[in-house]
């Protein structure tokens, strides 16, 4: 398992969500968790590049960029957002 860090910026956004994007988040943090290289590289040029971003919520309405550290067994949160 990996472990999903977040930093004052991400928990502000995190703060800032919604009611409903809660629930979608929390189930995106548990894929975090598990495999966070299941989502899209930021850099399509690089496909297997550590700085990814995966949607979330019924209609995909969330993003998340994060940056996995395979070494360490982390995934650091670096942006959030929620478009409605």
């Amino acid at each position: 398992m990996y472990r999903v860090v977040t930093d004052d910026q991400v928990q502000h956004q995190l703060d800032a969500l919604p009611a409903p994007a809660l629930a979608a988040f929390a189930e995106l943090r548990v894929l975090l968790e598990v495999d966070p290289w299941a989502g899209g590289p930021v850099n399509p040029a690089n496909p297997q590049g550590p700085v990814r971003t995966m949607s979330f919520g019924p209609g995909h309405e969330g993003v998340a960029a994060y940056l996995i550290l395979e070494s360490e067994r982390r995934v650091d949160l670096v942006q959030i957002a929620w478009l409605t």
